[in-house]
């Protein structure tokens, strides 16, 4: 049932359409369905498209943050390797000094 602007207005033309959809107000729930359907249809299409768009969005947004937390994680770990690895050396270097005992009176030797 397409509406034919050509049409529009003919009261044969309304009359014979009604008839054949049962009566005038069939005829008008038809046109209301058919507009309905046609509506819905469409609404699913945009709905679909702007649907994916946004699961695209989130999807790139969550990989996003995850890259740059898995980076944040990376570069604390290189830091607390690099500060255990500072602090071992300066514990090593305390003990070998303990080790040795510095001894005054070895000095005094060397200077007379």
């Amino acid at each position: 049932m397409a509406w034919d602007a050509n049409e529009k207005g003919n009261p044969a033309w309304l009359t014979k359409q009604a008839s054949e959809h049962g009566g005038v107000d069939n005829f008008i729930d038809d046109i209301h369905n058919e507009g309905y359907q046609e509506g819905h249809e469409r609404g699913m299409i945009v709905g679909a498209g702007v649907a994916t768009v946004v699961i695209t969005v989130v999807i790139g947004a969550y990989e996003g943050i995850k890259y740059l937390v898995q980076k944040h994680k990376v570069k604390k770990q290189v830091v607390i390797e690099r500060s255990d690895s500072a602090q071992n050396a300066i514990r090593q270097m305390c003990e070998d000094t303990d080790d040795k005992q510095y001894d005054d009176n070895d000095v005094s030797d060397l200077d007379d």
